[in-house]
Protein backbone atom coordinates (compact mmCIF):
# COMPACT_ATOMS: atom_id res chain seq x y z
CA UNK A 1 0.00 0.00 0.00
CA UNK A 2 1.35 3.62 -0.76
CA UNK A 3 0.35 7.34 0.61
CA UNK A 4 -3.43 7.96 -0.29
CA UNK A 5 -4.18 4.33 -0.63
CA UNK A 6 -7.91 3.72 1.24
CA UNK A 7 -8.67 0.46 2.70
CA UNK A 8 -11.58 -1.41 5.60
CA UNK A 9 -10.60 -3.32 7.85
CA UNK A 10 -11.28 -4.21 11.27
CA UNK A 11 -9.75 -2.98 14.58
CA UNK A 12 -8.09 -5.65 16.78
CA UNK A 13 -6.76 -3.59 19.72
CA UNK A 14 -5.26 -0.40 20.90
CA UNK A 15 -1.33 0.24 20.59
CA UNK A 16 0.77 2.25 23.39
CA UNK A 17 -0.82 5.78 22.50
CA UNK A 18 -4.14 4.87 22.47
CA UNK A 19 -4.24 3.85 18.17
CA UNK A 20 -6.27 1.43 16.93
CA UNK A 21 -4.43 -1.36 15.65
CA UNK A 22 -5.11 -2.68 12.23
CA UNK A 23 -3.66 -5.67 10.02
CA UNK A 24 -3.28 -5.56 6.52
CA UNK A 25 -1.04 -7.27 3.83
CA UNK A 26 0.92 -8.62 6.88
CA UNK A 27 1.47 -5.61 8.35
CA UNK A 28 0.66 -3.15 11.40
CA UNK A 29 -1.37 0.09 10.75
CA UNK A 30 -2.29 2.17 13.54
CA UNK A 31 -5.27 4.76 13.00
CA UNK A 32 -6.44 7.17 15.93
CA UNK A 33 -9.93 7.70 17.30
CA UNK A 34 -10.82 4.05 16.95
CA UNK A 35 -12.20 1.33 19.02
CA UNK A 36 -11.32 -2.31 19.12
CA UNK A 37 -14.48 -3.76 17.64
CA UNK A 38 -14.47 -0.94 14.22
CA UNK A 39 -15.02 -1.68 11.11
CA UNK A 40 -13.70 1.24 9.94
CA UNK A 41 -12.69 2.53 6.24
CA UNK A 42 -9.39 4.83 6.35
CA UNK A 43 -6.49 6.19 4.21
CA UNK A 44 -2.77 5.27 4.53
CA UNK A 45 -0.77 8.96 6.06
CA UNK A 46 2.67 7.34 6.35
CA UNK A 47 4.48 4.57 5.27
CA UNK A 48 7.04 2.14 6.53
CA UNK A 49 8.36 -1.27 5.67
CA UNK A 50 6.79 -3.20 8.09
CA UNK A 51 3.64 -0.55 9.26
CA UNK A 52 2.06 2.14 8.75
CA UNK A 53 -0.20 5.11 9.84
CA UNK A 54 -3.31 6.24 8.74
CA UNK A 55 -6.46 8.56 9.09
CA UNK A 56 -10.23 7.55 10.25
CA UNK A 57 -12.68 8.37 6.67
CA UNK A 58 -15.69 6.55 7.80
CA UNK A 59 -17.06 4.22 10.75
CA UNK A 60 -18.96 1.67 9.12
CA UNK A 61 -19.84 -0.15 12.21
CA UNK A 62 -18.97 0.87 15.41
CA UNK A 63 -17.71 -0.78 18.36
CA UNK A 64 -19.90 -1.75 21.48
CA UNK A 65 -17.12 -0.43 23.25
CA UNK A 66 -17.58 2.91 22.44
CA UNK A 67 -19.39 6.45 23.73
CA UNK A 68 -20.34 9.71 22.66
CA UNK A 69 -17.17 11.95 23.44
CA UNK A 70 -18.11 14.86 25.95
CA UNK A 71 -16.01 17.50 25.07
CA UNK A 72 -16.59 19.72 22.03
CA UNK A 73 -12.79 20.19 21.60
CA UNK A 74 -12.20 15.95 21.42
CA UNK A 75 -10.11 15.48 17.54
CA UNK A 76 -9.00 19.18 17.67
CA UNK A 77 -6.87 19.95 20.59
CA UNK A 78 -3.99 17.21 21.23
CA UNK A 79 -5.56 15.41 24.27
CA UNK A 80 -8.10 13.08 25.29
CA UNK A 81 -7.11 10.79 22.68
CA UNK A 82 -9.51 8.29 24.71
CA UNK A 83 -12.56 9.70 24.91
CA UNK A 84 -14.66 7.70 22.12
CA UNK A 85 -14.26 4.61 24.18
CA UNK A 86 -16.49 3.84 27.80
CA UNK A 87 -14.04 4.10 30.89
CA UNK A 88 -14.92 0.56 31.48
CA UNK A 89 -13.15 -0.55 27.90
CA UNK A 90 -9.94 2.64 28.54
CA UNK A 91 -9.09 0.68 31.65
CA UNK A 92 -8.98 -2.61 30.14
CA UNK A 93 -7.17 -1.41 27.11
CA UNK A 94 -4.41 0.09 29.63
CA UNK A 95 -4.29 -3.00 31.40
CA UNK A 96 -3.50 -5.21 28.11
CA UNK A 97 -0.74 -2.36 26.78
CA UNK A 98 1.30 -2.22 30.01
CA UNK A 99 1.01 -6.50 30.24
CA UNK A 100 1.90 -6.32 26.60
CA UNK A 101 4.71 -4.33 26.61
CA UNK A 102 5.89 -6.11 30.00
CA UNK A 103 6.37 -9.08 27.92
CA UNK A 104 7.51 -7.75 24.55
CA UNK A 105 10.30 -5.29 26.00
CA UNK A 106 10.75 -6.79 29.37
CA UNK A 107 10.51 -10.57 28.82
CA UNK A 108 7.79 -11.19 31.40
CA UNK A 109 5.36 -14.02 31.24
CA UNK A 110 1.64 -12.86 31.94
CA UNK A 111 0.50 -13.40 36.04
CA UNK A 112 -1.19 -16.25 34.78
CA UNK A 113 1.92 -17.65 33.72
CA UNK A 114 3.52 -17.13 37.03
CA UNK A 115 5.66 -14.80 35.01
CA UNK A 116 4.16 -11.53 36.98
CA UNK A 117 2.26 -10.78 40.38
CA UNK A 118 -1.23 -9.84 39.74
CA UNK A 119 -1.66 -6.76 37.92
CA UNK A 120 -3.90 -4.29 40.08
CA UNK A 121 -5.78 -1.52 38.53
CA UNK A 122 -6.84 1.31 40.54
CA UNK A 123 -9.32 3.58 38.24
CA UNK A 124 -10.11 7.42 38.89
CA UNK A 125 -12.71 9.83 38.66
CA UNK A 126 -13.59 9.65 34.91
CA UNK A 127 -14.15 13.52 35.16
CA UNK A 128 -12.76 16.94 36.29
CA UNK A 129 -9.86 14.81 38.04
CA UNK A 130 -7.11 16.82 37.10
CA UNK A 131 -5.76 19.45 39.58
CA UNK A 132 -2.24 20.84 37.03
CA UNK A 133 -3.30 21.90 33.42
CA UNK A 134 -0.79 23.90 31.76
CA UNK A 135 -2.24 26.27 28.74
CA UNK A 136 -0.59 27.98 26.04
CA UNK A 137 -1.47 31.67 25.71
CA UNK A 138 -3.49 32.82 22.31
CA UNK A 139 -2.65 36.32 22.07
CA UNK A 140 -6.53 38.15 20.52
CA UNK A 141 -7.95 41.36 20.03
CA UNK A 142 -10.24 41.34 22.81
CA UNK A 143 -6.88 40.57 25.35
CA UNK A 144 -4.84 37.27 25.93
CA UNK A 145 -6.91 34.25 26.30
CA UNK A 146 -6.13 30.20 27.39
CA UNK A 147 -5.55 27.39 24.80
CA UNK A 148 -4.37 23.90 24.13
CA UNK A 149 -1.74 23.02 21.66
CA UNK A 150 -4.18 21.66 17.99
CA UNK A 151 -4.09 18.14 17.20
CA UNK A 152 -2.74 18.34 13.99
CA UNK A 153 -0.90 21.65 13.76
CA UNK A 154 1.31 24.21 15.52
CA UNK A 155 -2.27 26.18 16.11
CA UNK A 156 -3.61 26.77 19.33
CA UNK A 157 -7.18 26.13 20.16
CA UNK A 158 -9.40 28.27 22.14
CA UNK A 159 -10.64 26.71 25.61
CA UNK A 160 -13.92 27.69 27.03
CA UNK A 161 -14.01 24.19 28.85
CA UNK A 162 -12.12 21.24 29.61
CA UNK A 163 -14.39 18.72 31.26
CA UNK A 164 -11.38 16.74 32.80
CA UNK A 165 -10.24 19.92 34.69
CA UNK A 166 -10.98 20.35 38.51
CA UNK A 167 -14.30 22.21 39.26
CA UNK A 168 -12.52 25.37 40.13
CA UNK A 169 -10.65 25.56 37.09
CA UNK A 170 -13.44 24.45 34.75
CA UNK A 171 -14.87 27.53 36.55
CA UNK A 172 -12.58 29.84 35.53
CA UNK A 173 -12.42 28.87 32.00
CA UNK A 174 -16.30 28.94 31.72
CA UNK A 175 -16.21 32.72 33.08
CA UNK A 176 -13.48 33.89 31.26
CA UNK A 177 -11.14 34.75 34.86
CA UNK A 178 -8.56 32.86 33.25
CA UNK A 179 -5.84 35.35 32.75
CA UNK A 180 -2.45 34.36 31.28
CA UNK A 181 -0.05 35.92 32.63
CA UNK A 182 2.03 39.25 31.00
CA UNK A 183 4.91 38.31 28.33
CA UNK A 184 3.84 34.51 28.56
CA UNK A 185 3.04 31.63 26.22
CA UNK A 186 2.64 29.44 28.34
CA UNK A 187 1.34 28.72 31.88
CA UNK A 188 -0.03 26.33 34.38
CA UNK A 189 -2.88 26.46 37.13
CA UNK A 190 -2.81 24.22 40.06
CA UNK A 191 -6.50 23.81 42.08
CA UNK A 192 -7.39 21.47 44.84
CA UNK A 193 -10.36 23.02 47.04
CA UNK A 194 -9.58 26.02 48.54
CA UNK A 195 -6.42 26.56 46.62
CA UNK A 196 -6.10 27.75 43.09
CA UNK A 197 -2.10 28.91 42.33
CA UNK A 198 -0.99 30.12 38.89
CA UNK A 199 -3.76 32.98 38.33
CA UNK A 200 -1.58 35.74 40.40
CA UNK A 201 -0.27 33.54 42.88
CA UNK A 202 2.32 31.36 42.49
CA UNK A 203 2.97 29.57 45.93
CA UNK A 204 0.76 27.94 48.70
CA UNK A 205 -0.20 25.01 51.02
CA UNK A 206 -2.05 21.56 50.57
CA UNK A 207 -2.97 18.89 52.36
CA UNK A 208 -2.40 14.96 51.04
CA UNK A 209 -2.96 12.30 53.85
CA UNK A 210 -2.74 14.79 56.58
CA UNK A 211 0.57 16.16 55.64
CA UNK A 212 0.84 19.59 54.83
CA UNK A 213 2.86 20.34 51.32
CA UNK A 214 4.04 23.89 49.82
CA UNK A 215 3.78 23.56 45.99
CA UNK A 216 4.21 26.27 43.18
CA UNK A 217 1.96 26.01 40.18
CA UNK A 218 4.91 26.06 37.85
CA UNK A 219 6.91 23.15 39.81
CA UNK A 220 5.91 19.10 38.53
CA UNK A 221 3.58 18.52 40.72
CA UNK A 222 1.14 14.91 40.23
CA UNK A 223 -2.09 16.29 38.11
CA UNK A 224 -4.40 14.17 39.89
CA UNK A 225 -4.17 14.45 43.35
CA UNK A 226 -7.10 11.74 44.80
CA UNK A 227 -4.85 8.75 42.97
CA UNK A 228 -1.70 10.35 43.83
CA UNK A 229 -2.69 9.41 47.88
CA UNK A 230 -3.89 5.97 46.90
CA UNK A 231 -0.42 5.31 45.32
CA UNK A 232 1.09 6.79 48.43
CA UNK A 233 -0.91 4.51 50.51
CA UNK A 234 0.32 1.81 49.07
CA UNK A 235 3.80 3.38 49.03
CA UNK A 236 3.83 3.73 52.68
CA UNK A 237 2.78 -0.15 52.91
CA UNK A 238 6.33 -1.17 51.16
CA UNK A 239 8.39 1.39 52.68
CA UNK A 240 7.21 -0.05 56.51
CA UNK A 241 7.69 -3.42 55.13
CA UNK A 242 11.56 -2.21 54.70
CA UNK A 243 11.12 -0.66 58.09
CA UNK A 244 10.31 -3.99 59.55
CA UNK A 245 13.41 -5.97 57.36
CA UNK A 246 16.36 -3.07 57.89
CA UNK A 247 19.07 -4.05 59.47
CA UNK A 248 21.15 -1.34 61.82
CA UNK A 249 23.64 1.02 59.84
CA UNK A 250 23.21 2.94 57.20
CA UNK A 251 25.29 4.24 54.22
CA UNK A 252 28.42 6.41 54.28
CA UNK A 253 28.04 9.60 55.62
CA UNK A 254 25.72 9.07 58.88
CA UNK A 255 26.36 7.52 62.12
CA UNK A 256 26.89 3.70 62.52
CA UNK A 257 23.67 1.90 64.84
CA UNK A 258 21.02 4.60 63.94
CA UNK A 259 17.62 3.47 62.22
CA UNK A 260 16.59 2.67 58.86
CA UNK A 261 17.06 5.20 55.98
CA UNK A 262 15.62 5.70 53.04
CA UNK A 263 16.50 7.15 49.48
CA UNK A 264 13.94 9.17 47.01
CA UNK A 265 15.99 9.60 43.38
CA UNK A 266 14.05 11.95 41.10
CA UNK A 267 12.42 13.34 44.69
CA UNK A 268 11.10 16.43 42.65
CA UNK A 269 9.73 18.99 45.50
CA UNK A 270 9.98 16.28 47.68
CA UNK A 271 6.46 14.93 48.10
CA UNK A 272 6.85 10.86 48.64
CA UNK A 273 9.33 11.86 51.23
CA UNK A 274 6.83 13.99 53.01
CA UNK A 275 4.49 11.36 53.00
CA UNK A 276 6.93 8.42 53.94
CA UNK A 277 9.85 10.18 56.34
CA UNK A 278 8.37 9.56 59.46
CA UNK A 279 8.73 5.96 59.03
CA UNK A 280 12.92 6.23 58.43
CA UNK A 281 15.80 8.11 60.55
CA UNK A 282 16.78 9.95 57.51
CA UNK A 283 15.74 10.63 54.32
CA UNK A 284 18.48 11.15 51.16
CA UNK A 285 16.68 13.15 48.15
CA UNK A 286 18.21 13.39 44.66
CA UNK A 287 17.25 16.34 42.45
CA UNK A 288 18.80 17.42 39.11
CA UNK A 289 16.35 20.76 39.54
CA UNK A 290 17.59 23.49 41.33
CA UNK A 291 14.69 25.65 42.01
CA UNK A 292 12.11 21.70 42.93
CA UNK A 293 15.01 21.09 45.64
CA UNK A 294 14.99 24.44 47.08
CA UNK A 295 11.33 24.03 47.42
CA UNK A 296 12.35 20.31 49.31
CA UNK A 297 14.02 21.43 51.50
CA UNK A 298 11.30 23.84 52.96
CA UNK A 299 8.59 20.95 52.38
CA UNK A 300 10.98 18.61 54.12
CA UNK A 301 12.39 20.83 57.11
CA UNK A 302 11.10 19.02 59.92
CA UNK A 303 12.84 15.72 58.65
CA UNK A 304 16.04 14.91 58.91
CA UNK A 305 17.36 14.69 55.26
CA UNK A 306 20.28 15.70 53.15
CA UNK A 307 20.22 16.89 49.49
CA UNK A 308 21.65 16.39 46.38
CA UNK A 309 21.86 18.59 43.81
CA UNK A 310 22.80 16.47 41.23
CA UNK A 311 21.73 13.56 38.55
CA UNK A 312 20.88 10.41 40.31
CA UNK A 313 23.53 8.97 37.48
CA UNK A 314 26.22 11.33 39.29
CA UNK A 315 24.56 10.49 43.36
CA UNK A 316 25.26 6.77 42.09
CA UNK A 317 28.96 6.90 41.42
CA UNK A 318 29.76 7.69 44.90
CA UNK A 319 26.68 6.10 46.63
CA UNK A 320 27.68 3.35 49.23
CA UNK A 321 24.25 2.10 49.35
CA UNK A 322 23.63 0.87 53.07
CA UNK A 323 19.48 1.99 52.66
CA UNK A 324 16.80 0.20 53.64
CA UNK A 325 13.93 1.62 51.14
CA UNK A 326 14.53 3.07 48.01
CA UNK A 327 12.40 5.35 46.07
CA UNK A 328 12.92 5.69 41.75
CA UNK A 329 10.16 7.90 39.86
CA UNK A 330 12.12 8.77 36.91
CA UNK A 331 10.93 10.41 33.64
CA UNK A 332 9.47 9.26 30.86
CA UNK A 333 13.09 7.93 29.70
CA UNK A 334 13.36 5.89 32.71
CA UNK A 335 16.66 4.68 34.31
CA UNK A 336 20.09 5.12 32.81
CA UNK A 337 22.13 1.94 32.64
CA UNK A 338 24.56 2.95 34.96
CA UNK A 339 21.71 3.80 37.71
CA UNK A 340 19.94 0.98 37.20
CA UNK A 341 23.74 -1.50 37.07
CA UNK A 342 23.91 0.48 40.85
CA UNK A 343 20.59 -0.62 42.39
CA UNK A 344 21.53 -4.23 41.22
CA UNK A 345 24.54 -3.94 42.72
CA UNK A 346 23.73 -1.66 45.73
CA UNK A 347 20.37 -1.35 45.82
CA UNK A 348 18.06 -1.76 48.69
CA UNK A 349 16.21 -4.49 50.50
CA UNK A 350 12.70 -2.65 49.25
CA UNK A 351 13.22 -0.90 46.12
CA UNK A 352 9.57 0.85 44.56
CA UNK A 353 9.85 2.16 40.56
CA UNK A 354 6.86 4.47 39.58
CA UNK A 355 6.99 5.05 35.73
CA UNK A 356 4.83 7.26 33.35
CA UNK A 357 5.76 4.98 30.24
CA UNK A 358 5.49 1.65 29.81
CA UNK A 359 8.16 0.89 27.34
CA UNK A 360 11.21 2.10 29.54
CA UNK A 361 9.21 0.73 32.56
CA UNK A 362 9.88 -3.17 31.15
CA UNK A 363 13.09 -2.41 29.91
CA UNK A 364 14.03 -1.38 33.51
CA UNK A 365 11.88 -4.36 35.20
CA UNK A 366 14.01 -6.09 33.12
CA UNK A 367 17.63 -5.13 34.40
CA UNK A 368 16.39 -4.61 37.83
CA UNK A 369 15.29 -8.74 37.40
CA UNK A 370 19.29 -9.82 37.59
CA UNK A 371 18.82 -9.21 41.63
CA UNK A 372 15.30 -8.32 42.12
CA UNK A 373 11.62 -9.90 42.67
CA UNK A 374 8.77 -8.62 41.37
CA UNK A 375 6.13 -8.61 44.42
CA UNK A 376 3.28 -6.20 42.98
CA UNK A 377 2.21 -4.43 40.41
CA UNK A 378 -0.17 -1.76 39.95
CA UNK A 379 -1.69 0.21 36.73
CA UNK A 380 -3.11 3.62 38.48
CA UNK A 381 -4.97 5.39 35.73
CA UNK A 382 -4.45 9.27 36.43
CA UNK A 383 -5.17 10.04 33.61
CA UNK A 384 -8.57 8.93 31.96
CA UNK A 385 -9.33 10.15 28.57
CA UNK A 386 -5.54 9.89 27.63
CA UNK A 387 -3.46 6.86 26.87
CA UNK A 388 -0.98 7.84 29.40
CA UNK A 389 -0.15 4.47 32.29
CA UNK A 390 1.29 5.29 35.39
CA UNK A 391 2.82 1.73 37.00
CA UNK A 392 4.00 1.34 40.16
CA UNK A 393 6.65 -1.76 41.02
CA UNK A 394 7.46 -2.83 44.34
CA UNK A 395 10.67 -5.06 44.02
CA UNK A 396 12.51 -7.37 47.13
CA UNK A 397 16.15 -8.21 47.00
CA UNK A 398 16.81 -11.70 46.60
CA UNK A 399 18.77 -13.55 48.57
CA UNK A 400 21.68 -14.52 46.37
CA UNK A 401 21.87 -11.14 44.64
CA UNK A 402 25.13 -9.91 44.40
Amino acid sequence: MAIGDVFSASVEGLSLGGRGLLRLGGRSIFMPFTAPGDRVTGKITREKKNWAEAELTELNEGSPLRTKPLCPLWGKCGGCSLQHLSYEAQLEAKKTMLLDTLKHIGGFNGPEAGGLPELKVTGSRPWEYRNRVSFHTIRANRGPRAGFKARKSSGIVPVGDCPVCDPAIRSLLKTESLVPPPNSDRFTIFARDPVILGNGVSRGEIKLLDRTITVEAERFFQSNTELLEQCAGELRSAAAQAVQRAEPGGPSGRQAGEGPLMADLYAGIGTFSILLGDLFSGIDLVEENPAALELARHNLRSYRSRFFPQTAEKWARRAQGGYAFILVDPPRQGLSPSLAAWLVSKGAPVLACLSCEPSSFARDCRLLREAYTMETLHLYDFYPQTAHIESLAVFKRKENAP
